[in-house]
């Protein structure tokens, strides 16, 4: 998924525009949005997810996942996330989601699924060494400064920023930065 940009209309319906198209509503046919956004979710926020199914899934003893159910599962993810009509950055850009500040009465204590479906956090899996290392790097830090910082070798800490590169699925070190705050870690 290259980029899309998602956002709920006055009458309650999602709708999405990705790079080059017109704007359309979101349906159970959109799986070329749909099947994506929803793996991403499995993975990168795997309580959100089991949270979604309990709540849409009316038949979980069944493997598969009907389209109805992923489509009524994602709109709730894109309404407490994207759910703004902004221009200043697309929602997802190269498998990379940027949550957005969306006004809900029930944020601050009234929601039951706050930091759970709205504002999820993820899961990555750093060690101790690279959490180090990406809180240092998400401060604005050089590797060469971080190495200093840390009584490390520079080659030590761009070991650590490729590890976490790969494990935060990005294409280069600036997007460490971006991944990092969008997932909430």
């Amino acid at each position: 998924m290259e980029t899309v940009e998602f956002h709920t209309t006055p009458d309650g319906k999602v709708v999405y525009k990705t790079s080059g198209s017109e704007e359309k509503r979101l349906t159970k046919f959109s799986r070329n949005i749909l099947m994506p956004l929803m793996v991403m979710v499995k993975v990168r926020f795997p309580e959100c997810y089991s949270r979604l199914i309990t709540l849409y899934d009316r038949t979980s003893k069944s493997k598969t996942v009907s389209d109805e159910t992923i489509l009524r599962m994602m709109e709730r993810f894109i309404r407490c996330n994207f759910g703004e009509h902004d221009l200043l950055t697309q929602d997802i850009v190269h498998d990379i989601l940027h949550f957005e500040e969306v006004k809900c009465p029930l944020r601050g204590g009234f929601c039951h699924d706050e930091n759970i479906i709205c504002k999820p956090r993820g899961v990555i899996k750093l060690s101790p060494a690279e959490k180090e290392v990406a809180e240092l790097y998400v401060q604005g830090f050089t590797f060469k400064t971080i190495a200093e910082r840390l009584d490390r070798k520079p080659a030590t800490v761009k070991t650590y920023l490729l590890r976490i590169k790969g494990k935060l699925k990005v294409k280069n070190c600036r997007e460490i930065i971006q991944a990092l705050r969008m997932m909430n870690l």
